[in-house]
């Protein structure tokens, strides 16, 4: 992956250099035509083939980019998200007690403006509340073991909830796993955001909350509406987080991601058989 991105940095810088040349030779040649004309013909059908040469080239070098660079550079950077995050971040809330500490989340969100509702079936999987204000949601599940199963069973019901029952085609979503227990391939999950929409206009976030650890893990080093929603009603503190909720420990996913990407190649990204989450 590093060596990937090192070419891509390459081509990008180039392609820039190469527009701004081509855009200020075009400006330069409409500036002095007039003066160019009254000396030579010759003159001006040089300059009219050298802008045509460059603009050309800028263009070709854009498609190459682009067809290239333009499917992966979302994805990659999505990696390079999870790899430099931190491990997990501390929850700053007293309670103990799954249902103390989702009473406390639900107090806050109401405080805030959120209408909760307690207790909401969707696609046959109980969510202990969801909370809705305008284009932001908030699912809680309460569980004594947290896996990749659960995370992904859920995101699927809250897809549905929000695109098909809502209708909606804006907003921001988090969904909370109060739990005792996380497993690693949980954790590695909740680092992910699932965009939606071509502009990806829909973004899901997943924490965990782990109580046994007083741990949270989610993805908090890119400043979201998300990040933000997880930052305050699930571990009750501000963004920017504090350095004293953030864990130091690098955790073995993280360790195990980056060894995956050195075998990143664009042929099997582009033919969907790479995967940065088996």
């Amino acid at each position: 992956m590093k060596e990937f991105r090192k070419k891509q940095k390459r081509l990008y810088a180039f392609m820039k250099a190469l527009i701004i040349v081509a855009a200020i030779c075009i400006f330069i040649f409409i500036g002095i035509k007039p003066a160019v004309a009254q000396v030579s013909t010759v003159a001006v059908m040089v300059c009219n083939y050298t802008c045509d040469f460059l603009i050309l080239s800028a263009m070709a070098v854009l498609f190459i980019y682009y067809s290239k660079y333009g499917k992966s550079d979302a994805f990659l950077t999505s990696v390079e998200n999870e790899l430099s995050d931190a491990g997990y971040y501390l929850t700053s809330r007293a309670e103990n007690t799954q249902n103390d500490y989702v009473n406390a989340v639900i107090l806050d969100l109401q405080n805030c403006g959120y209408s909760v509702n307690r207790n909401v079936e969707i696609n046959e999987l109980e969510f202990d509340f969801k909370a809705e204000n305008r284009k932001e949601f908030f699912y809680c599940i309460k569980t004594d073991n947290a896996d990749k199963n659960d995370i992904l069973a859920y995101l699927d019901s809250v897809i549905y909830d929000i695109t098909v029952k809502n209708l909606k085609r804006k907003g921001n979503a988090v969904i909370c796993f109060v739990t005792d227990k996380a497993e690693d391939e949980a954790i590695a999950l909740s680092k992910m955001i699932t965009p939606l929409g071509k502009k990806e206009q829909i973004k899901i976030a997943v924490a965990v909350c782990e109580l046994s650890s007083r741990r949270v893990y989610f993805l908090g080093n890119i400043k979201t509406k998300c990040q933000q929603m997880i930052a305050n009603f699930v571990m009750n503190c501000d963004v920017p987080i504090k350095e004293q909720y953030i864990g130091k420990e690098r955790l073995p996913f993280q360790v195990e991601l980056e060894e995956h990407m050195k075998s990143f190649n664009i042929k099997d990204f582009k033919a969907g058989n790479f995967y940065a989450h088996e």
